[in-house]
């Protein structure tokens, strides 16, 4: 074989390795883009929660002010029997 002959040879060789290591960086920058999928993931999850939590959280406030102020009602409606009762 001459010179001529090797040299493609070898130049299919280096692509190949150049190929190689070009998919072991894709493969690499695959495994961050996943990681940061599952951290922006897992993220996405927490806020859904906190969400779900406060929404809660407004809705037994709002359901503790409705009884209060029923218990409120109530108590002044005894109030008021009490003080015809007194007279």
């Amino acid at each position: 074989m001459t010179e001529n002959e090797k040299v493609p040879e070898a130049k299919a060789r280096e692509s190949l390795a150049t190929d190689s290591r070009a998919s072991s960086r894709a493969e690499v920058v695959g495994e961050k883009t996943e990681t940061g999928t599952l951290v922006d993931t897992i993220f996405d999850i927490g806020l859904a929660w906190a969400e779900f939590g406060v929404g809660q959280g407004k809705k037994a406030l709002e359901t503790s002010a409705k009884t209060l102020e029923k218990v409120a009602a109530t108590l002044d409606d005894l109030q008021q029997k009490l003080r015809k009762d007194a007279a």
